[in-house]
């Protein structure tokens, strides 16, 4: 037997399961958003983010290699005109003002001035002594030449300070042997002559007293051995040192009247 559709039984039971079914689908919604909240708690807070190939990685590409080359400064590259479309702008990261970072486009730094080293003061250049050759039976000797007016003339000497040496003097020499002078040393003030027998040079001759002043001067011409009598040379005075050179040479030396001679 069916039951009339009014009956209050059947409509209470019919509200009971839309009641039901309501509370059963808030259930669903309400598992549904916490399962969501939970899932999404479990991600990282800070994702990472895939970049854009066409943006930062398309920037910190390298310049071409045909372009212009300055370290001063930043290159330009020539612009060309085309029928395409532009390309949409991407946006370059902001520049940095670190000198020292480097970086897509980093900022072009001052250039630095260096300044070129002082050359060094070149000392001027005197030609060298010619070498002197030592001559068997002499000593040599450093000796100074003092003028009137103070200047001072160093020179190296052979020295002749006994009586064979002073007796051979610069026989058979053709030159003074690379040394400024030849000095006589007697052992007491002379008053003896010297003459020119078999020298081949001519010289000039100095005498200084026994304190060093200068005494007199002269020339003298060579003589040749066949000659008997050849002449001789004397000072004007008692001497202690006489002092050869080639003839012409005593004014170099500073040698003339008023000269003291010394040695240091």
């Amino acid at each position: 037997m069916t039951a009339p559709a009014d009956d209050p039984t059947i409509v209470d039971t019919r509200r009971r399961r839309v009641t039901w079914l309501r509370r059963l689908i808030w259930i669903v919604l309400l598992v549904g958003i916490v399962a969501f909240l939970v899932k999404g708690a479990d991600n990282p807070p800070d994702p990472n983010l895939v970049p854009d190939e066409t943006g930062a990685e398309a920037a910190s590409e390298p310049a071409p290699p045909d372009g212009p080359e300055d370290l001063g400064a930043a290159a330009v590259m020539p612009t060309t005109t085309t029928s395409d479309p532009p390309a949409a702008p991407t946006t370059a990261p902001p520049a940095t003002s670190n000198p020292g970072a480097t970086g897509p486009n980093p900022v072009p730094s001052a250039p630095t001035t260096v300044a070129a080293p002082t050359p060094a003061p070149v000392p001027p250049t005197t030609p060298p002594a010619p070498a002197r050759r030592p001559l068997p039976g002499f000593d040599e000797v450093a000796f100074r030449i003092t003028r009137p007016a103070g200047d001072v003339t160093n020179g190296v000497a052979l020295l002749a300070d006994d009586g064979a040496s002073r007796s051979r003097g610069l026989m058979e020499q053709t030159d003074l042997r690379g040394y400024d002078a030849m000095v006589f040393r007697f052992p007491a003030p002379s008053e003896g002559g010297f003459f020119m027998r078999n020298t081949l040079i001519p010289l000039s001759i100095a005498f200084f007293d026994a304190g060093g002043r200068f005494v007199s001067s002269a020339d003298m011409e060579p003589c040749p051995d066949e000659v008997e009598d050849c002449p001789t040379t004397g000072a004007d005075g008692p001497y202690l040192h006489a002092i050869e050179v080639a003839q012409g040479d005593l004014p170099g030396l500073g040698i003339g009247p008023g000269a003291d001679l010394s040695f240091p």
